[in-house]
C-alpha cells in the first residue's frame, strides 16, 4: 500500500519544499502597505511645510503692521498676500483686523488654506489655520 501512494507523495512533497516566488509574493503583500505609509509620510511633510510657510507670513504681516501703525486692514492683506506669494503659497487667504477698544491697540493677522492630500486613504482635505495677534501701538 506504500508504494501505491509514493508517486503522489513524492510529488506534493515536492511541491510543498519549492520555495521560488516566496520573496515575490511578500513583497507583493508588503509593497502597498509600504508605499501608502511613504507617500502618508510625504503628505505630513508638505502640509507641515504649508503650515509653517502660512506662520511665517502671518508673522512678516504682524511685523509690518507694527512698523507702520497707521496701515490700513486692506493694505496688511494685499502685504501678506504678496509675501504669500513670494513663497509661492498660492491659495491661501489672509485676513486682517484692527482691535482698538483697550489702551493698546492690537492687529489680528489670521489666514487659511485647503491642504489636499495625494494619499487617499489619509482624507481628502485638511484646513490649515494661522493667526498672530501683535500690538502696535498705545493710545
Amino acid at each position: 500500500m506504500k508504494k501505491l501512494y509514493s508517486p503522489i507523495y513524492k510529488n506534493w512533497r515536492k511541491y510543498i519544499a519549492n520555495n521560488r516566488g516566496v520573496a515575490a509574493v511578500e513583497f507583493a503583500i508588503i509593497a502597498p502597505v509600504f508605499l501608502m505609509f511613504v507617500m502618508g509620510i510625504i503628505d505630513f511633510g508638505r502640509a507641515y511645510f504649508i503650515k509653517s510657510s502660512m506662520q511665517y507670513v502671518v508673522e512678516q504681516a504682524a511685523r509690518h503692521a507694527m512698523v507702520n501703525p497707521g496701515i490700513l486692514v486692506s493694505d496688511l492683506n494685499a502685504y501678506a498676500d504678496g509675501q504669500a506669494a513670494g513663497i509661492t503659497l498660492v491659495g491661501a487667504t489672509f485676513n486682517s483686523a484692527i482691535d482698538d477698544s483697550g489702551a493698546i491697540n492690537f492687529v489680528t493677522i489670521s489666514g487659511t488654506y485647503t491642504f489636499n492630500f495625494f494619499t487617499p486613504l489619509v482624507g481628502t482635505t485638511l484646513t490649515l489655520n494661522s493667526k498672530s495677534v501683535t500690538p502696535i501701538s498705545e493710545d
